[in-house]
Parts: C-alpha cells; sequence; structure tokens
C-alpha cells in the first residue's frame, strides 16, 4: 500500500474525504449525544478505567518515547548506517513528531470547545484560533499521538498488527468516555496518526528504491 507514492496519495485522498464525512456526520447527530451519555458516567468504574487507557498516549509518554527513539535511531545510523533497526527506531519518532506537530497547530486553528464546556454554559462548536485548553478539542491529540505510534508498530511487525491498533482504539475510546473529546475529535486525530506515519514509512523505507 505505502510502495508507491500515487498510490498513497489516493488513499490519503480516500481516507480524508472518508474522515470529512464522519465527523461532519457525527457532528451535526451524534456527538452531542454520545457526550451526553458519557457524561452520566461520571464516578463510575468506566471513567477510572478510561483515564488509565488515556494516559498511555499522554503527551509526556509519546515525547519520551518520540525523543528515546530519535536519539537511538540516530546513534544506531551514524554508527552502522541506515539499516533496519535505525529505520525503524526513526520511523517511531517522526511519525509520531509529525504528528503531534500537525495536531497542536490544528487545535489552535480550529478551537472547538471541549465537551465540558457544553455541560458548563452550552458552549459547542468552533471558536477559532485559540489556544485555550478548553476550546482546543479538534483533533484529538491523544487519538493521534497513539495512533501514529500504532501504525509505526504495525508497519514494523506486520504479524502483531492487530494488536496496537485494539489498544490505540481503546485509548480513543476512553478519550470520549472522560468527557474530554467528542467522537468526531477522535476520528480526525485516528486519520492524522495513520496518515503521519504512512507518509514517514514511505520516506524512510521506500522513495529512494
Amino acid at each position: 500500500m505505502t510502495d508507491n507514492p500515487k498510490r498513497l496519495s489516493l488513499y490519503t485522498t480516500a481516507g480524508a474525504l472518508a474522515a470529512l464525512l464522519l465527523i461532519v456526520l457525527f457532528y451535526q447527530s451524534y456527538d452531542l449525544p454520545i457526550a451526553k451519555a458519557a457524561h452520566t458516567l461520571k464516578g463510575t468504574f468506566a471513567i477510572t478505567l478510561g483515564k488509565l487507557l488515556s494516559d498511555l498516549a499522554s503527551k509526556h509518554v509519546i515525547q519520551t518515547i518520540s525523543f528515546l527513539a530519535l536519539l537511538g535511531g540516530s546513534i544506531d545510523a551514524m554508527l552502522g548506517g541506515l539499516r533496519t533497526r535505525s529505520r525503524a527506531l526513526l520511523l517511531l519518532a517522526f511519525s509520531t513528531m509529525t504528528a503531534m506537530l500537525i495536531g497542536d497547530e490544528l487545535k489552535w486553528f480550529f478551537g472547538r470547545c471541549r465537551p465540558p464546556l457544553f455541560f458548563e454554559d452550552g458552549s459547542y462548536g468552533f471558536t477559532w484560533f485559540s489556544g485555550k485548553y478548553l476550546q482546543n478539542s479538534f483533533p484529538s491529540g491523544h487519538t493521534l499521538r497513539i495512533f501514529s505510534l500504532a501504525t509505526a508498530i504495525a508497519l514494523i511487525l506486520p504479524r502483531k498488527k492487530y494488536i496496537p491498533f485494539i489498544l490505540a482504539a481503546l485509548v480513543g475510546i476512553s478519550r470520549v468516555v472522560v468527557g474530554k473529546h467528542y467522537p468526531a475529535d477522535v476520528i480526525f486525530g485516528c486519520f492524522i496518526g495513520i496518515t503521519c506515519a504512512l507518509w514517514t514509512h514511505y520516506f524512510l523505507y521506500l522513495r529512494n528504491r
């Protein structure tokens, strides 16, 4: 799938259109009902479990993984050339770093209100160009981080690919359960994470073949 730039571009465009349709559908019809349902879970075990899952993709955890992978991959490449091990480490690093950089800029650009604002004063939608935490819901940072990492791992270990994707999906769901994001935010984060990892894989492994 990632060995041909034209094909990868086609898949990226198709994925973007599918994500856009889902985002619009959820934004208009399902985000609020699901957020209201999640709001009723306060104080339950589901929230505790959701927070534990969310912590797996916290910015500090993924940044640490990215830094160690970048450091290890760079040193390995300098000592022995750009080989399988160094490429794998750099894939982990650049996939997550690219996703985080893009995600942070999009959060600021869209400025979407998080669910807590709706339950406080009825705020729902986009405020645009906001750096405030409660107004940077779109896309979900946890989701794009975990899906970029999961996709990179799946590309490195294709026989085990279902394990990281299942974990990533659970983290994405947890962000809705704990009331930090709407489903549309998670969908967008998923698209960004997967796309960044696929294109990073192409440039690291396949561009010069």
